[in-house]
């Protein structure tokens, strides 16, 4: 079934990503309604309607296919959803996703390379397991950016985080010696069409994406493994939407996943920019069921976070000065610690010089008060 243009697309979650999809969305001439508790939330700002999950009925009476762009949405809501219309992708993948213990062990029972890892729910078990190992400890329930990760090199610093961690289930894997953090996204319909973005590589500060620049200088091997895992994910997965696949790339070209989202990803947000068809136009595309054509990316991209800033803590005058430079605000009041409030593009033919204006971005916007 095709999903042309007049039709009313429903997105469960509010946040930035729905906020952007929606703007794709105006400009194809698609209606938007969005599932979220609160009714000034980001999406909802620019929504032609917005429903809390009391109202689940009329938001799906309103929609004629949803799709979702958060991975912690009340399962039983989307099953509601799915009884009457598409959900795209199915509530099936995002059940995978609701645990950090879940995701793993699904990615290893279908042959995908991750970290070596244990699951734990005993801090005890966890103490014993460490002893001559250093390791990432995760928390299986409610873990992103950054929250609920811990780097764990010896059995004191373990000792100092283990009461935060008590009663929990917990992920426990390898520290890996990566050499870069990449990402891939891909899009693939309702046909079984797939499209694939350009590699980014990605750089975090305390768990949280930092900054992202677009195409990664890896080598053609370690692309096109990249590219032959995320493919094969999203075949297995049997999506129809958008997958970002973050993954580790080790210094002999061998690469391991680090996780999966099965929605637009923050390290995509240079495509609105740099690429003839964005990340939310693809997944428009992907759920409406139209065409997965090769997509271009015209130039060299950096991307910055804009985290726990602010308007009033930007300099506009300075960071517009600069050509090539693109803001994109998210309309969320309250600044917080940590929180994503908005991110910046930078796009430009030589890619050194798409990284000193990113240095002197990030020099601006994160200036010590």
């Amino acid at each position: 079934m095709l999903f042309y243009p007049g039709s009313t697309i429903g997105i469960a979650g509010g946040g930035q990503l729905g906020r952007m999809l929606i703007l794709e969305c105006r400009r194809m001439g698609y209606r938007t309604v969005v599932l979220d508790p609160d009714s000034t939330c980001p999406a909802a700002q620019v929504a032609d309607a917005s429903y809390d999950f009391s109202q689940i009925s009329d938001f799906i009476k309103a929609c004629d296919v949803a799709t979702y762009e958060f991975e912690h949405i009340n399962i039983k809501a989307l099953l509601e959803i799915e009884k009457k219309i598409p959900l795209l992708p199915s509530s099936a993948v995002l059940n995978i996703k609701q645990t950090r213990a879940s995701e793993k062990s699904y990615l290893k029972e279908k042959g995908f390379p991750v970290p070596d890892f244990r699951i734990f729910n005993d801090t005890a078990q966890v103490s014993s397991y460490i002893q001559k190992k250093q390791v990432v400890i995760k928390k299986s329930v409610g873990g992103y950016d950054g929250k609920g990760l811990y780097t764990v090199k010896s059995l004191s610093d373990f000792e100092s985080i283990k009461s935060q961690l008590a009663n929990e289930e917990l992920v426990v894997e390898e520290l890996v010696p990566y050499i870069r953090e990449i990402s891939v996204i891909c899009g693939r319909n309702i046909k079984g069409d797939i499209t694939v973005y350009p590699i980014a590589e990605n750089v975090h500060d305390n768990g949280i994406l930092h900054y992202t620049l677009a195409p990664a200088e890896i080598t053609e091997k370690a692309k096109n493994r990249a590219y032959e895992i995320a493919v094969r994910l999203i075949k297995t997965l049997d999506i129809k939407g958008l997958l970002c696949v973050e993954m580790f790339l080790l210094e002999n070209d061998e690469i391991l996943i680090n996780e999966f989202a099965p929605r637009p990803h923050n390290s995509g947000h240079y495509t609105i920019d740099a690429c003839d068809i964005s990340q939310f136009e693809l997944l428009l595309r992907a759920i409406c069921g139209f065409p997965m054509i090769a997509v271009e990316c015209f130039c060299n991209a950096a991307m910055l976070n804009v985290i726990g800033k602010g308007i009033d803590a930007l300099d506009f005058e300075k960071i517009l000065s600069l050509k090539g430079v693109k803001v994109h605000l998210y309309g969320k009041k309250d600044v917080r610690s940590g929180r994503k409030m908005g991110h910046i593009n930078i796009v430009g033919k030589v890619r050194e010089e798409v990284r000193e204006k990113l240095d002197y971005i990030k020099g601006i916007v994160y200036r010590p008060a």
